[in-house]
């Protein structure tokens, strides 16, 4: 993954790698202060709803005035009374979805009720049917449960009219017009309301959905954050501790080697040795600190990839030459630190491994492209059989910026190690 690397001030830090470019929506991310709160899609159901609320508080309005003005008894007046707080407390709710079904269940139970007990005293009562009908075919299901409650509350409202006027064709009639105007008012609004709680309690699943989600995606880039993060500290204490370790001990070894016979050469040794050791402690202080690499801190990748390779000559005692072709360009921090820790591992392996009695490095710029050869004449190997951390550490940091590493070697050949990046202006 991508390293976000500064070189400059005081506070030059390296960024933890960053997700992959299929990051997490933006839904994830807080709301700025101040930011106006999203409705999820769900104000249109919210006015719908209020305009539902207000239409049953204007029709107790008109229940409570038909039964002043018909002189109903003062227990009428109390059932309207309770039937209002059955619905704000158990209809509303359910209607809503803040309440379970059997709270809707609960209220058509009372207001079926009410509405009967409100029609025995006063026949103009059945009024409420126009609301009542189309809340039962919202609130009961499946369809064949609501039309027969409906059903049935129209034919009791039905015989309790007649028992207030006598068996007429007239009073047929009426009822007859009643029943089919509030029917298909109930029928026409009933499944309206049907498809609108439908649709908010789909779109509820699907929110729910979409936050659990969203939780699941948001840990999954957390820890691939961290999988990321471990994976580039190892690249950079494979790259500058275990390397510094490596080269240290060779030292120290070829001092001991000449304790006895070449005391110049044990305190050379010994001198490059503390040389390499504070350079490495430099390095893992700034691996911690996260400012970049030592050797880009204070000179361009040109000096540094010079520096690195007259150091390998030094140490091992061998021909190391490094060569910068090309117009220099200037090279973003990320390809810079990306050139120089390949060339680093590159060199590493041939300290390690080559047993080279000759090594050079070209740093070479083209118009669109920048290349890095390191080649030696030492023993080489199978580069079928042999995959170490080291080759796969530059061919994922050379693929970070688009670029690409080959390796050529055969068993006492030598090898040449190709690292190519396009960079543009």
């Amino acid at each position: 993954m991508p390293e976000d690397i500064s070189l400059e001030g005081p506070q030059r830090r390296l960024t933890t790698p960053e997700a992959p470019e299929h990051t997490a929506p933006a839904a994830c991310a807080p709301e700025p202060s101040g930011a106006e709160p999203e409705d999820n899609g769900q104000g249109w159901l919210l006015r719908i709803l209020l305009g539902w609320h207000a239409s049953f508080a204007l029709m107790g309005v008109v229940l409570e005035l038909l039964l002043w003005t018909d002189g109903a008894p003062w227990f009428a007046h109390l059932v309207l009374y309770g039937l209002a707080a059955s619905y704000m407390t158990l209809g509303a709710p359910a209607l809503s979805g803040t309440k379970p079904p059997r709270s809707g269940h609960l209220f058509l139970a009372t207001a079926y009720a009410g509405i009967l007990l409100l029609t025995a005293v006063d026949d103009r009562s059945p009024v409420a049917l126009y609301l009542i009908l189309p809340t039962t075919f919202a609130l009961l299901s499946p369809i064949r449960r609501a039309v027969g409650s409906c059903a049935g509350l129209t034919l009791l409202c039905d015989a309790l009219y007649f028992d207030h006027h006598s068996f007429s064709a007239k009073a047929v009639g009426e009822t007859a017009v009643q029943n089919a105007t509030t029917w298909l008012f109930a029928l026409l609004v009933g499944f309206f309301v049907t498809q609108l709680l439908t649709e908010n309690r789909r779109r509820g699943e699907l929110i729910r959905q979409l936050e659990e989600s969203r939780a699941l995606l948001t840990s999954a880039y957390h820890d691939a954050g961290v999988m990321a993060e471990r994976h580039r500290l190892a690249q950079e204490i494979h790259d500058t501790v275990c390397q510094g370790l490596t080269s240290t001990l060779m030292l120290v070894r070829a001092a001991d080697a000449a304790a006895f016979s070449d005391p110049d050469r044990v305190r050379e040794r010994l001198a490059l040795a503390q040389k390499t050791v504070s350079e490495n402690l430099a390095e893992v202080r700034a691996v911690v600190t996260a400012t970049g690499p030592l050797h880009l801190r204070s000179t361009p990748l040109d000096t540094a990839i010079e520096n690195i390779t007259a150091r390998l000559g030094d140490e091992l005692g061998i021909e190391a030459e490094a060569h910068i072709t090309g117009r220099t360009l200037p090279l973003d921090a990320t390809l810079q630190v990306v050139l120089l820790r390949c060339a680093q591992e590159a060199l590493a392996n041939v300290r390690k491994h080559a047993q080279a009695d000759r090594v050079r490095v070209e740093l070479s710029y083209h118009p669109k492209s920048v290349l890095l050869e390191i080649t030696d004449d030492g023993r080489g190997f199978d580069t079928q059989q042999v995959q170490g951390f080291g080759l796969q550490g530059m061919r994922s940091r050379a693929e970070q910026v688009n670029g690409a590493v080959s390796v050529v070697s055969r068993s006492g050949e030598g090898t040449r190690v190709t690292v190519e990046v396009a960079w543009e202006h």
